[in-house]
């Protein structure tokens, strides 16, 4: 049966834009801003314990991380470049740290207002901080993000509300970023959390075919929760090497002060874990293959080891790139302190637009 009230409402909207005199403008046409859509539609097939390890295992499924954006720019002042952006998230994804809320909303990923010249950039809003722009890319891939990304007692941000952002240009091989914001609460939207607030910065300078980077990032109130203060910090590099290869390597070390149980502070109670990421690359024309290893060592509790707080990760991405399209198949080992290493296997395509 169709829907009486959406179909109602949308003849009502038509109504009231026509006797207005107002007619939307077509992207890219009758507006003077320079308006782009972009986006990514990926699809894959994963398995997250092919070897059914303790029959924990629900079995393939289809995830979807297609996601769309919307970019606006025109020049405010002379060497003022004014950029509005809109981006939604993954369609699949959740956020359960604020209530649950849907990947797909729009404004979930890097949504800002920004201002950029030869001075730099300048964004306003929703965009990863400096620290996280590090771990994500290119030290959890492929498929090292269970550990080096969110596994472990996690002390950092990724992206973030509430934040203001800037990029420096290049001075010759060197260039940085730093950022200030507070934390979402609990139930997002953008709302923010009292005395909850962090700083991030990195730096990246590249000379050759290498580059070196390194980032830190401190707050207090960390994720919202009263008392509960965050340091983490990131050592790195990334090469080009000949015939094709490459490689990247990071350490990453977190802390908690007075890390939270069941979102109280418990005071006292510091925690922190050190990580690193090995990922080397090879490509032969349009093939290419990636192997990725990362682990957790062990967390430590005011100077006392966590047993088995231990973790690591091992994968492997086959792919190629087609006419803009690219098929992979990446199959990667997950272990948990002393437990069973569970298989994770995922086929996928992805194009970019």
């Amino acid at each position: 049966m169709e829907n009486k009230f959406f179909k109602t409402t949308l003849l009502g909207a038509a109504v009231a834009l026509a006797s207005s005199g107002v007619t939307a403008k077509e992207v890219g046409i009758n507006s003077d801003f320079n308006v782009e859509v972009y986006g990514v539609a990926a699809i894959s097939m994963v398995n997250y314990n092919t070897t059914d390890n303790d029959n924990d295992s629900s079995g393939y499924a289809v995830e979807n991380e297609s996601r769309i954006g919307f970019r606006a720019h025109k020049e405010m002042f002379e060497n003022v470049l004014i950029t509005m952006q809109i981006e939604s998230g993954y369609v699949d994804n959740t956020d359960w740290g604020h209530g649950g809320v849907s990947g797909g909303v729009l404004g979930f990923r890097d949504t800002f207002i920004g201002a950029s010249g030869d001075w730099g950039n300048v964004r306003v809003g929703r965009v990863l901080t400096p620290l996280y722009e590090l771990v994500d890319w290119p030290f959890s891939n492929p498929g090292l993000g269970s550990v080096f990304d969110w596994g472990g007692i996690a002390g950092h941000y990724d992206r973030q509300s509430n934040q203001v952002r800037y990029d420096s240009p290049k001075f010759g091989g060197f260039s940085f970023a730093t950022s200030v914001g507070r934390d979402d609460n609990a139930n997002g939207g953008g709302a923010a959390t009292r005395d909850s607030s962090f700083a991030s910065a990195n730096a990246k300078y590249s000379f050759e075919k290498l580059t070196l980077m390194g980032a830190v990032e401190a707050g207090s109130d960390f994720n919202g929760v009263a008392g509960q203060d965050n340091q983490a910090y990131l050592v790195g590099l990334e090469a080009s090497l000949p015939a094709g290869f490459g490689f990247a390597a990071a350490y990453k070390m977190e802390s908690l002060d007075n890390q939270a149980d069941s979102g109280v502070a418990q005071m006292g109670k510091d925690v922190e874990q050190g990580s690193y990421s090995i990922i080397g690359q090879y490509w032969n024309g349009p093939i290419g293959f990636k192997l990725g290893y990362a682990a957790n060592l062990e967390s430590e509790t005011n100077g006392k080891t966590d047993k088995d707080s231990d973790s690591n990760t091992i994968s492997g991405q086959l792919m190629a790139v087609h006419n803009g399209f690219v098929p992979y198949l990446r199959v990667a080992g997950r272990t948990e302190g002393d437990k069973d290493t569970d298989i994770v296997t995922r086929v996928g395509l992805e194009y970019g637009f």
